[in-house]
């Protein structure tokens, strides 16, 4: 029972320390009643460095290699595009093929079953006939 308000005691100190630091920088801990006048604010500037030389042919240089590379890799996803639109055609035209194959092996399978069932019928009328065929032939004998 006493865990649950622990840990909601720990959770509100970790999120108030780091308020607590923040609050304590040297701009916050000035007096109210202080002046601003009396104390200079001095910023820290960063020593000035001079901006190295550049080399403007080096710079077209390697702006025009990387502009080569772009290029290359821009016709390369073309040649790509081009090549998956092909492919995507003749796989539309292998589906329609597909699809009329698949129409035509229903039609000759739905033939199949009829020519099965007309095989079946001649079957029994031939048994039908040898049989009383032969009753036929042993009371002639």
């Amino acid at each position: 029972m006493r865990l649950l308000p622990t840990c909601i005691f720990l959770l509100a100190v970790s999120a108030s320390v780091p308020a607590i630091s923040q609050s304590s920088s040297k701009s916050n801990l000035a007096s109210p009643g202080s002046n601003a006048s009396s104390q200079p604010v001095t910023s820290a500037q960063p020593p000035e460095t001079s901006a190295p030389e550049i080399n403007s042919s080096a710079l077209r240089s390697d702006i025009n290699r990387q502009d080569k590379l772009i290029q290359n890799q821009i016709s390369t996803q073309q040649d790509l595009l081009k090549k998956n639109k092909e492919l995507m055609k003749e796989a539309k035209k292998l589906d329609e093929r597909n699809k009329k194959l698949e129409a035509k092996n229903k039609k000759l399978e739905a033939e199949k079953k009829r020519v099965e069932a007309q095989h079946q019928d001649i079957s029994k009328k031939n048994d039908a006939i040898k049989s009383a065929e032969r009753p036929i032939q042993t009371a002639a004998n």
